[in-house]
């Protein structure tokens, strides 16, 4: 998209005063309909394998996203939708997108995680924050915005370069950010060589992953190490933690056993189930999330 269009959009946005906002309508039959900017769109999600609640609304979407059976998929339009467009959510604007992979560069289920972040930020404020496949920078964002420290990591410099789009979009440029463009495992053991130290760690990790330079991820192989290893970057002291996934078989629970059998410092683990209220009060199951608070702040 060119950048008259962008920017016709993104004034758009402000001068109709018109919030463009997320809402969740429905879900069943392994999808979801979602309202986006005012645009209602079909994606998958195996975590809806109930019935539907309201047959009606799911008539005449503006876009279906469909998967094949090599696991990728595509969109199918039934009405203009422009490349991007600016959306309105927990009080960030940021740019959305519907992707070739079926994402829009936003987790919704995330929101009670980026208030927790606010929370903690506003109780310390000079907290260091290492958020690891920081994808397009939601979580980032709430740590900017109660006064935090930020470094973001992710091995797509298209994900990193959203994310900085986002922070634009929220007025958040100024703050203290490290974009970083690497592979996690490469990245951490630099930074213990260069003996850098954080105050609390933000993971989303996928359940596989490829980096820029064929670097492989596997949840099971790997992020028990990778809990390690972020222990020498805070003297296994951290002052928090948030690790969520939706990876199937790492329950709330085994998220919590892998962070408590690592973390050996004196404070509170708790664990839950993410998911997304939809607009009959229904819940949506969309992963789990694990906690790690000090002592100092489990009391928040």
């Amino acid at each position: 998209m060119n950048k008259i269009k962008s920017l016709t959009l993104y004034l758009g946005f402000f001068v109709n005063n018109k919030v463009n906002s997320y809402k969740l309508l429905d879900s069943g039959d392994f999808s979801k309909l979602e309202e986006i900017a005012g645009h209602k769109i079909i994606r998958p999600s195996q975590n809806a394998p109930y019935k539907k609640n309201n047959l009606t609304i799911w008539e005449n979407p503006d876009a279906i996203y469909l998967k094949n059976e090599t696991g990728s998929g595509k969109w199918t339009f039934h009405k203009p939708i422009q490349e991007n467009f600016i959306l309105l959510i927990s009080d960030f604007k940021i740019q959305v997108k519907l992707t070739p992979f079926g994402h829009i560069g936003v987790f919704p289920e995330q929101m009670e995680n980026w208030d927790l972040i606010q929370k903690i930020g506003k109780n310390k404020i000079s907290f260091e924050v290492l958020n690891l496949f920081a994808y397009s920078g939601l979580s980032t964002l709430a740590a900017l915005k109660s006064g935090m420290a930020v470094c973001h990591v992710d091995s797509s410099k298209g994900m990193v370069d959203w994310a900085r789009e986002n922070t634009k979009l929220s007025q958040l440029e100024n703050a203290k950010i490290r974009w970083i463009v690497d592979d996690v495992f490469k990245f951490i053991k630099r930074e213990i060589k260069r003996k850098k130290k954080y105050n609390g760690f933000i993971l989303d990790p996928p359940s596989f992953g490829r980096g820029s330079k064929g670097e492989i991820w596997k949840i099971e192989k790997h992020l028990i190490i990778l809990i390690e290893l972020l222990m020498e970057l805070c003297d296994n002291k951290p002052d928090f933690i948030i690790l969520s996934c939706h990876t199937t078989g790492y329950s709330a629970l085994t998220l919590e056993r892998i962070l408590s059998s690592s973390v050996n410092s004196t404070g509170k683990f708790f664990s839950k189930e993410l998911s997304i209220k939809d607009e009959f009060g229904n819940l949506l199951p969309s992963g789990f999330s694990s906690y790690f608070l000090s002592s100092n702040l489990e009391k928040m």
